[in-house]
């Protein structure tokens, strides 16, 4: 973004520069425009990067993303310990590892 805002600086420094300045500055044209030409390349060059990068991250799962369907799943607590009604229609369990 600075590079963008400095090649436009440059540039309407340069329209606005008289041409009897011009004449007697042609070394300082001449840097400003070589100025003007290595920042237009370095953006460039960041604008590829972050093309580069948003196809990389395109082509990546989402983290985090839940799935587009919900899966239904059959668990079986049969001999199990449990807490609260067996037959319940919903059971909530909790896996814990104790290592």
């Amino acid at each position: 973004m600075f590079q963008v805002l400095a090649f436009f600086v440059v540039a309407t420094a340069l329209a606005a520069v008289p041409p009897v300045a011009c004449a007697q500055s042609t070394d300082e044209i001449k840097a400003l425009r070589q100025a003007v030409e290595a920042l237009r390349e370095s953006q460039q060059r960041i604008e590829r990067e972050l093309q580069d990068i948003k196809t990389l991250l395109r082509g990546r799962p989402s983290a985090g993303a839940p799935d587009p369907e919900p899966k239904n799943i059959a668990l079986s607590i049969d001999g199990d310990p449990v807490k609260g009604d067996a037959s319940a229609k919903f059971v909530l369990v909790d896996f814990t590892d104790y290592q």
